[in-house]
């Protein structure tokens, strides 16, 4: 506990000391003071997400030239090393200033984190519940999608209905999917063109492209992130690029016809005022869990800096993705007779030699199983691609200020093909239902430092948001065929301000923050099917107001105590207020343009508490969300609703979930790390889900167990095991008795990586890699999919 409190009694001395510079040099060095060639070292600005990197030379000396005043956080990383604590910096311009970063190969880790306030901050200095997950540890893991990576989250459970590119949900803090907001360099990522206008459609696309990390925060954020930031956060945060021209290839493929390529590199030029990264990967799952489950990903993502002079820097990103997947029938429930009367009802599968017959459209025996898993639809699809692209400028006024402009534009794209083959209930003819949308995102902010104390932020954000919805068939009568669209736009105007404070030689920290939105709708267009929503006059949604707070006391013995409490607010999407759906040509009206936005209260405190000379951290949290109002699609009164619908979205009584986290991250042997979690939690509806009046939460399991061990052998062997265990949780299936709640035991899912070095050249190695998912061969179904068995993959990787 000595290091850990000479840990902040140093940041409060540097906060302090201004350095006259206008370039920082210095060595890496390990705890012996010997030189830690090729490291990473980074340079965050205090102000605003801009990060520079370069790289240690074989002497362990790095240096950043023409770094216009201002206060910054200084890092340092390398392989075998724990990351440093990062070091706060002023700089104002005039000399050169030297410094040498320690890194110790047995320490936890001490990681940055933007998300927390949008600014560059020490995990270690928030006062919020944060999760870093860094590019080294993504890498250590072999994941090649956003969803595996974020499994070892505490708190947060990740639904993936089947193989590679199958449907994926993320629960965090026993709230909804759509609860979670997801960013990708600080602007939202969501379709426009979803059911809850969230990412959750595109979740199972998103790949391990080309990130520096990925950050979540756990507990309300809307009052800096705005919509669907109720339960959390997860940003995805692009490689800035930089130091030496660096990158690496990589091919790999195996189990369940899989196949991965993989291309990125990065650099800088210019005398390091010019930086870029970009990457490429291609995944094709030929056979899946099935045999026929195809899925097909290409994905890049890039960034390029470049400082116009030394106070301003004009940064651009780019994030797309085209994916093809083969789909499955929804599981459906059992008769009736194989079902218990009333109370909860136990899942048994359909017996696998049955549902071979059921695929070939024999008759098939039911035997005691209570549902059918996906079967086969052989011309079922989904094609979506999507197109993230941001453009930002940073201008320094003065030390203390700094403006930050940025624009995104965001297209989605989603077609769901079906036709008449596979069991259960299919369509009499082909059909198509395409969902496009688009978000335009322009946000401006101010960040002033005001004294010692008090990092103040205000800003401004404009969003459009555009929603087509086309609907067709292929009915062999030309008169009878359906072209149904619906075009739909909205624009939201939003200030949003926060106070970041110190106090007690940076001991107490208070952060404020508060956001207005307001909507404005304009008058959707229609063409085919029934103008229900055509008529008269059509309002916006009321304003949101949200505002958050958060304190952390710093405690000389290496303890954090925190506190958090805020509101949040998901608006209505486009399609809950105007959506519908045809079905063998009928049309089915299930918006609702009078929908209010969905509202909720949360409060976490916890306690963050370093050991053995920061070797070990141990966290709890203590976690409550309030759902006061949500958006639930049930059923109608007839001649009751103005739209004619039986069914539909709704305004209703929310729910409310809560529980506590515990996790610990231990290095207490060279070369070897240890973490893991625990998450209880207790999810409530005040309006049930399930018949019978059973009010709890549907898909969300009381306990949550995540392990990680990763362990280098010599300099050249890497192994990494992580486990990720849940308990039963509820499934919603419609029967002949109502909406009954089916209990489906928990993942079990045990995943085995290890790569191996060899030196090639001076700056360039071969890595042979292989990984095992469910290396315990369990099987287990999400929602009645059926998830993979034991399957591996290997490969190899140039890095240069």
């Amino acid at each position: 506990m000595a290091i850990a409190k000479h840990h902040y009694v140093t940041l409060a001395l540097l906060a302090a000391t201004a350095c006259q510079a206008e370039e920082i040099r210095g060595r890496v060095l390990d705890s012996s003071h010997a030189a830690v060639p090729r490291a990473w070292v980074t340079l965050y600005s205090q102000s605003g997400p801009d990060a520079r990197n370069t790289r240690s030379s074989d002497s362990g000396d790095f240096a950043f030239a023409q770094i216009p005043p201002g206060a910054y956080l200084l890092s340092a990383s390398a392989a075998g090393f724990a990351q440093s604590p990062p070091l706060r910096l002023r700089l104002e311009g005039g000399q050169t200033a030297s410094l040498d970063i320690v890194l110790d190969v047995s320490r936890v880790a001490h990681q940055v984190t933007i998300t927390a306030s949008g600014t560059p901050l020490s995990v270690d200095s928030t006062a919020k519940a944060i999760t870093v997950l860094d590019a080294a540890s993504i890498e250590r893991r072999e994941e090649f999608s956003l969803s595996e990576v974020l499994r070892q989250v505490p708190g947060m459970r990740v639904q993936q209905l089947g193989g590679p590119g199958a449907f994926t949900r993320l629960h965090t803090r026993g709230l909804r999917s759509s609860d979670t907001a997801v960013l990708i360099d600080g602007f939202r990522f969501r379709d426009a063109g979803a059911p809850q206008g969230d990412a959750s459609a595109f979740l199972s696309d998103l790949l391990v492209v080309n990130p520096s990390r990925v950050e979540v925060l756990r507990g309300s954020g809307s009052s800096l992130y705005g919509t669907h930031a109720i339960a959390g956060v997860v940003q995805v945060v692009t490689d800035p690029g930089g130091g030496p021209l660096h990158g690496e290839v990589s091919a790999e493929g195996g189990g369940l016809g899989m196949f991965r390529g993989l291309a990125r590199m990065g650099g800088g030029a210019l005398d390091s005022r010019l930086q870029f990264s970009a990457g490429l990967t291609h995944l094709n799952v030929t056979r899946g869990v099935d045999g026929s489950d195809q899925a097909r990903n290409t994905s890049g993502q890039g960034s390029l800096q470049y400082a116009l002079r030394g106070n301003t820097r004009l940064s651009a990103r780019l994030f797309a993705t085209d994916a093809y997947t083969a789909l499955n029938s929804t599981p459906f429930a059992g008769p009736d007779a194989n079902l218990p009367p009333s109370g909860l009802v136990p899942a048994i599968p359909l017996a696998s030699g049955q549902m071979a017959l059921a695929d070939a459209g024999l008759p098939y025996a039911w035997g005691n199983a209570t549902f059918a898993p996906s079967l086969n639809d052989p011309d079922a699809s989904r094609k979506a691609r999507e197109v993230s692209s941001l453009l930002s400028l940073t201008h320094n006024f003065t030390p203390a200020t700094t403006l930050r402009l940025g624009y995104q534009a965001l297209t989605t794209s989603r077609d769901n093909f079906d036709g008449p083959g596979g069991a259960s209930f299919q369509p009499l003819f082909n059909n198509n239902a395409l969902y496009d949308g688009r978000i335009d995102n322009a946000q401006a902010r101010v960040d002033s430092q005001w004294g010692k104390r008090h990092l103040l932020t205000a800003g401004y954000e404009f969003e459009r948001e555009r929603f087509t919805n086309l609907a067709t068939d292929q009915n062999p009568d030309p008169a009878s065929r359906v072209f149904a669209r619906a075009r739909v736009s909205e624009a939201s105007h939003s200030v949003f301000a926060q106070d970041q404070a110190r106090f007690f030689d940076s001991r107490l920290l208070v952060s404020l923050s508060a956001r207005w939105q307001g909507f404005s709708l304009n008058q959707p267009k229609f063409e085919g099917g029934a103008p229900v929503y055509g008529t008269g006059a059509l309002s916006a949604p009321p304003d949101a107001f949200t505002g958050d707070g958060a304190v952390a006391w710093m405690a000389r013995a290496g303890t954090k105590l925190r506190a958090h409490v805020g509101n949040a607010y998901r608006a209505p999407a486009l399609y809950e207020r105007f959506g519908a759906s045809f079905y063998n040509g009928s049309f089915f009206a299930y918006g609702d343009p009078r929908l209010r936005p969905e509202r909720s209260i949360a409060v976490d405190g916890g306690v963050d508490q370093y050991f053995a000379n920061s070797r070990l951290r141990v966290s709890a949290t203590y976690f409550y969300t309030r759902l006061q109002s949500v958006i639930a699609f049930g059923a109608l009164q007839l001649g009751l609703d103005p739209f004619d619908r039986f069914s539909g979205y709704l305004n209703t009584r929310g729910g409310l979930a809560r529980g506590f986290e515990t996790s610990a991250e231990a290095s207490l042997i060279r070369g070897m790390s240890i973490s893991g979690s625990y998450t209880y939690t207790r999810s409530q509806e005040r309006t049930p889900v399930f018949s019978g009046g059973l009010l709890l939460s549907p898909r969300i399991p009381r306990h949550l167990a995540t392990i990680l061990i990763t362990k280098r052998f010599g300099k050249r062997l890497d192994v990494t095991s992580d486990i990720a265990l849940a308990s039963n949780s509820l499934t919603p299936f419609y029967t002949g008795t109502g909406t009954r709640a089916f209990v489906f035991p928990g993942a079990r899912k045990a995943d085995l990586a290890a790569s191996y070095s060899i030196l090639v050249r001076d700056r360039a190695s071969l890595r042979l890699f292989a990984r095992v998912d469910n290396f315990l061969n369990r099987t287990w179904y999400e929602d009645g999919f059926r998830v993979p068995k034991a399957w591996a993959v290997g490969g190899i990787k140039l890095v240069f």
